[in-house]
Parts: C-alpha cells; sequence; structure tokens
C-alpha cells in the first residue's frame, strides 16, 4: 500500500465539512502501550525520557499511515520527584521527604499511588488550589515543548490533535474523587460549576498553548460524561455547557474540534452534535460497553457533524483475523461513509499485531462507496 500525504490532510477537512473525500480519512488511535511496543520498548520506560513517547507515536503514526496525529506530550519526572528502578518497574520518591508515592509495573503506564490522599477540592474555597498556568508558561514545560517533534514532522501533511480535554466529568473526580462527585453533581452543583469554571480558564490557557504550536484542532471531552455513569439530566443541565464553550473557544483560536465521549451515549447523541464540535468520538458498540450503532448514529446526526470510530478495539480489531475486520471496516464505510465519517477504533491494544490495523487501511483504500 503507497501512501499518499499529499492528500492527507485535504481528505480529513472535508470529512469535517461532511464532503465526500479522495478516500474516507483513517486513524489508527494507537494506544501508548501499542506504539512502544513498536519500538520494543516497554512501557514503563517513557517516564525516564522525555523524547521516548512522541518517537514511538510519531513511528507509529508512520507504520499504520494515519491521516489523523494525537499529539501525546513526552514524560519526565517532576521538579520535586525522584524515579528509580525497582525491580522490573519503577518506583516514584518525593525529594523532599524521600517517601515514596507512586509505583509503576512493568511495561505498564498506569502510575499507583501507595496512599490516598486527601482531595484537593472539598468545598468553593479550595477552587482557588486549582492551578491556572499562562499558556506562554506551558509552553515551557516538557509536556508542550515535546509536541513540536509531531509539528515538525507532519504539519501540513497531517491533522494535528493535540489534547485540551476534561471539561466536566474527569475533571470533576480529578477533583474531587469519582463516588465524591457523583454525589456532587445531584447534592451540589454549585460546587462542581466552581470547579469546571475554574477548569475552563486553565483550559483557554492549554488551547492557545496548542494554537500557537501549530496543531490543526484540539481534543475535548471526558471518558467518563456519559450515560454509563451519569444521566442525561445531569449531561444536559452541568457537563454540556462547558463542552459547548470550550469547542467555541477552540473555533475562536481557528482550529478545529473534536468530542470525545465514550461508553453509553445513545441519550445524549444530539446533544454532543449541538455543542458544535466537529467530529464526535467513539460512537461504541454494545461489545464495547458503548449503545450505538454507525447507521442510527449516521441517521439521527450525521448530517450536522462528522463521525469517527465504532469498532472494537478488544474484541476485533486484536483477535483478528484480518480477513474479518477488513469486512468490518467496509461495513462502517457503508454505514457512515463515504462522507463524514473518519475510520477509527477505540484504541489499539498493546498486543495487536500490526497485520490487523493495516487490514483496516487496505479496507479504507479498496472501499467503493
Amino acid at each position: 500500500m503507497a501512501e499518499n500525504t499529499s492528500s492527507s490532510l485535504s481528505r480529513v477537512m472535508s470529512a469535517f465539512a461532511l464532503e465526500i473525500p479522495d478516500k474516507v480519512p483513517f486513524h489508527a488511535y494507537e494506544s501508548p502501550e501499542n506504539a512502544l511496543r513498536r519500538m520494543g520498548i516497554c512501557a514503563h520506560e517513557m517516564y525516564l525520557d522525555k523524547d521516548i513517547l512522541p518517537a514511538a507515536m510519531i513511528n507509529s503514526a508512520k507504520l499504520y499511515q494515519n491521516d489523523i496525529i494525537y499529539m501525546r506530550p513526552g514524560l519526565e519526572a517532576g521538579v520535586d520527584e525522584k524515579i528509580v528502578r525497582e525491580g522490573d518497574g519503577l518506583a516514584f520518591f518525593d525529594k523532599q521527604t524521600g517517601r515514596q508515592t507512586f509505583r509503576v509495573l512493568h511495561d505498564q503506564k498506569t502510575k499507583i499511588p501507595l496512599s490516598k490522599s486527601r482531595p484537593l477540592v472539598e468545598t468553593e474555597r479550595d477552587v482557588e488550589k486549582m492551578t491556572v498556568t499562562p499558556w506562554r508558561e506551558l509552553l515551557q514545560k516538557t509536556g508542550y515543548s515535546s509536541l513540536a517533534r509531531y509539528v515538525e514532522e507532519f504539519k501540513g501533511k497531517r491533522f494535528l490533535f493535540g489534547f485540551a480535554c476534561n471539561q466536566s466529568a474527569n475533571e470533576l473526580a480529578t477533583q474531587m474523587g469519582l463516588e465524591e462527585s457523583m454525589l456532587a453533581t445531584m447534592t451540589d452543583t454549585g460546587l462542581c460549576r466552581a470547579i469546571l469554571d475554574r477548569r475552563f480558564e486553565q483550559l483557554k490557557e492549554e488551547m492557545q498553548a496548542l494554537c500557537h504550536l501549530g496543531c490543526d484542532g484540539v481534543y475535548t471531552g471526558d471518558a467518563t460524561a456519559s450515560c454509563s455513569l451519569f444521566s442525561p439530566e445531569t449531561y444536559r443541565e452541568l457537563f454540556f455547557d462547558y463542552h459547548k464553550k470550550s469547542i467555541a473557544y477552540a473555533h475562536g483560536l481557528g482550529m478545529k474540534a473534536l468530542l470525545h465521549i465514550c461508553g453509553r451515549i445513545s441519550p445524549i447523541l444530539e446533544d454532543m452534535a449541538a455543542t458544535g464540535a466537529d467530529v464526535l468520538e467513539s460512537i461504541d458498540r454494545h461489545c464495547s460497553g458503548g449503545d450505538m450503532t454507525l447507521r442510527d448514529a449516521k441517521q439521527r446526526v450525521g448530517d450536522r457533524v462528522c463521525l469517527k470510530g465504532n469498532l472494537d478495539a478488544v474484541h476485533e480489531i486484536e483477535p483478528g483475523p484480518p480477513e474479518k475486520i477488513y469486512e468490518l471496516c467496509l461495513q462502517a464505510m457503508r454505514d457512515a461513509g463515504p462522507g463524514g465519517y473518519v475510520l477509527s477504533t477505540e484504541q489499539i491494544t498493546r498486543d495487536t499485531p500490526p497485520e490487523h490495523v493495516l487490514a483496516m487501511v487496505q479496507a479504507r483504500d479498496d472501499f467503493k462507496p
């Protein structure tokens, strides 16, 4: 399969405009673990060198011929943090106290806390503890400076999405804890709004930093904002406004906006489209914890927003075989394409063989509307 980067960016823009591109855009949505494995690197190693993860993601994007690039930042120890090897994994220590704070197991990316700390925000008075860093300062931090590698490699060739997410449910869980935040959406919406208003101020700085770097779009949304955890009323009365105004802010900076909510979204699908997002992800099916079919989503909102995803990474793409994946992709494009659809899946698992992902690319290249 010969790769043509000259039309890659234009086909994405056509899809977002609900026009028919030369080919349906493709995005593997590879996980960091999958990308690192393709480089022969264990996942935990990405904490030891800020250049490891961007290099692996760039390598993976080329291998899978992605039309869309998710710009995952490099990682490094914090100013007050020390990382040492512990057995086959890593241990994180507070430099001031010498106390171990986290551990990461061999070939894993998750930082496991060794003790439970109190939530940062418990009352509205605590909201001021949430830091708002000016965008020029953000650009000096490793997480943002490392994104320059993606821009140098792909700007003007592929569509670049930078991350500025956690507008609603994810941010509440971060600041209060998941259970406490779920209760607060029913008992203390004032506190919830105070947290999300503060978060929006930081998001504006993050989006300005991404715009300055040269991103084409902003990845917004919250994995936990779906009806798998919260009621449709909670989404409409609390979360919707924060998604909508973040997307409007991205548009004001001249960038496109993707809205990601995974899990059950059928009761709020029209609300998600009403945020003004240019593309909705992940449109999960029942087998992957969702409640959507592409055909239903296309009929309901496909005339006003591009759709992305619906293929099951765990139960379909990883086990294969390639022949089955090929047919599933053809059917997805029949149901949602050729215009206003991006052929994609949820995060490609660590153990997914490259040939399974390349079967998706082959299906895209062979697809005839």
